[in-house]
């Protein structure tokens, strides 16, 4: 198949799996219009604090399984990095900011990631360890997240030299700084 058709697809296909709030249908389920609470984000810092930690860890690695999802079967069937990219790219914008149905999702944080794991596995498996410490010490995903990327770029990029992967995990952390500044401004910090 050509590789523009496939990118063109799977672009798409990303796309509506981006649109797919884990968040809001968890909320839902529970009764609980998690908009409206907290830091009003579906995200799983979110739903961790206001509906439980289950809940919130169950989104985490669901929307962790989401990047995976969207960037895993392009790598394993041997297709360019770019490809994958351009799938990260429309899953985040379905993600972020357009969505046909409903308000947009999160910051991006845990999605961004399952596809960084793909792209620089090495560097993430690298960042794993001292992200999580810092989790524990600083009790804020956010801090922990921002380690997780520059760590992962860094290792990534001194192990694999790969520029298009390496780029591409640079634009994911940048959507997800950008929209959390975006998202977060104007909030008490001690929501």
């Amino acid at each position: 198949m050509n590789y523009i058709i496939l990118s063109t697809i799977w672009g798409l296909a990303s796309y509506f799996i981006g649109t797919i709030s884990v968040g809001d249908l968890i909320s839902k389920f529970k009764n609980v219009d998690i908009r409206s609470i907290g830091t009003g984000n579906p995200g799983a810092s979110n739903i961790y604090a206001k509906i439980g930690p289950i809940y919130g860890i169950s989104v985490f690695f669901i929307d962790i399984v989401k990047g995976l999802l969207i960037t895993l079967p392009v790598i394993l069937l041997g297709y360019p990095t770019w490809i994958a990219t351009i799938g990260i790219i429309f899953f985040l914008i379905g993600h972020m900011v357009i969505k046909p149905w409903g308000k947009p999702g999160g910051v991006g944080m845990a999605t961004t990631m399952g596809a960084g794991i793909v792209l620089l596995p090495v560097g993430a498996l690298i960042a794993v360890l001292p992200s999580f410490l810092i989790l524990i010490i600083t009790r804020r995903p956010a801090y922990a997240g921002v380690f997780a990327f520059v760590s992962t770029i860094i290792a990534g990029w001194l192990i694999r030299f790969d520029l298009i992967a390496t780029t591409t995990v640079i634009i994911l952390a940048g959507a997800v700084l950008v929209k959390f500044q975006f998202q977060y401004r104007g909030l008490d910090p001690h929501q």
